[in-house]
């Protein structure tokens, strides 16, 4: 055989086994590729996926905090609103037909154990009913002994009962005041049905 059908045979050769290399690069990196391509999806799908799980988590806990602000809103006025009714007592029992409210006031003042005593009324009724109540409250205690203080008090309604360093606060918003705290629930339940 001649050198040149040998080189010939070789190149040959080497001609096809470079073909079948590159053949099997292209096969090969298509496989890597098509590999990529799905481990890329695969990413994508798990981030969308955690993403998603994130996203409805924070509306969640966002949902959470609104819900309990609402609460709070919605209590706070609830209270506002009883608050209001409790103080509309304290202006219908002072507005209440006068006689009423001086048996009331005596009734207070005898409730309190006291027998004598100065009555401290606001300007008000110090004028208008002071002497009435005074007068009332002694014919309606035994030994009674009480009279008009000259002082006045910051009040709405009612009085304040001296008596040197004992009193009794009879006043119209410690009266509510005092039933307040048995009445609230009673009062929210016919406020606020369910």
């Amino acid at each position: 055989m001649s050198i040149e059908k040998i080189t010939s045979k070789i190149l040959a050769e080497a001609q096809e086994l470079k073909e079948q290399t590159l053949s099997q690069a292209a096969t090969d990196s298509d496989a890597v590729l098509e590999e990529a391509r799905k481990k890329a999806q695969e990413m994508v799908e798990d981030s969308k996926r955690r993403g998603l799980e994130e996203k409805d988590k924070i509306i969640s806990r966002r949902k959470s905090v609104a819900d309990i602000d609402c609460r709070k809103v919605f209590l706070a006025k609830k209270q506002e609103l009883i608050g209001q009714c409790f103080e509309k007592a304290v202006d219908d029992i002072i507005s209440m037909d006068e006689k009423k409210y001086i048996d009331l006031l005596t009734e207070l003042g005898k409730s309190s154990g006291m027998t004598k005593g100065q009555l401290i009324f606001n300007e008000k009724e110090k004028e208008s009913i002071g002497a009435k109540v005074v007068l009332a409250l002694n014919g309606a205690v035994a030994g009674g002994d009480f009279s008009l203080s000259e002082e006045t008090r910051n009040i709405r309604g009612g009085y304040m009962l001296m008596c040197g360093q004992k009193f009794a606060n009879n006043t119209v918003e410690a009266l509510v005041e005092e039933s307040k705290q048995d009445l609230t629930a009673e009062v929210a339940k016919m406020m606020f049905p369910a």
